[in-house]
């Protein structure tokens, strides 16, 4: 048994859907029930990892964690075609955390995971109306952030944003 789906990393709006695909191939040896299994684990530390959602004995049982209560779901209606991937709805700040996908079916076990960050709007905003990359930001150094060597990078961040909503806005009022 494998999963096929690559570990990754996926980013979602606060309120949006999240997609966490994964899809698994069987071998012929793979004889015994299908178990699927997908897990939590928060990123704040401090709670154990959480079952969210069950597939086993052919049922679905998807109310396992309060905080995903109604958000969570298979996204195929035959699992046992390889496709265990989920949909989390409505996302909150609180679905940050790296999500494992187990299958199961013996003797075949196989595992990956994947790391889901929620941006709040003004998150967004600030990656939309930035001029440079998010990720360079970063590693600028205050030495290279002429005009602003005493400011933080976030601080260097909501000035910057502040400053472009400024003149999108004046843009608007011609």
């Amino acid at each position: 048994m494998s999963i096929t789906t690559p570990e990754q990393m996926i980013e979602k709006a606060k309120g949006e859907t999240a997609y966490l695909p994964c899809k698994f191939t069987l071998s012929p040896e793979d004889q015994g029930p299908l178990d699927i299994e997908w897990l939590l684990s928060p990123a704040d530390n401090q709670k154990v990892d959480q079952v969210i959602i069950l597939y086993s004995g052919d049922k679905i049982y998807e109310d396992y964690y309060q905080d995903l209560k109604g958000r969570v779901h298979f996204t195929s209606n035959d699992l046992k075609s390889g496709d265990a991937s989920i949909n989390v709805t409505n996302l909150q700040l609180s679905d940050i955390g790296t999500y494992q996908c187990k299958v199961k079916k013996a003797p075949g076990v196989a595992n990956k995971k994947l790391q889901l960050t929620v941006l709040g709007k003004m998150c967004l905003l600030q990656r939309a109306a930035h001029p440079l990359n998010h990720s360079s930001l970063g590693s600028m150094s205050p030495s290279n952030m002429e005009g602003y060597p005493r400011l933080s990078i976030t601080q260097y961040r909501v000035k910057t944003l502040n400053m472009l909503l400024r003149v999108r806005f004046s843009h608007l009022q011609r």
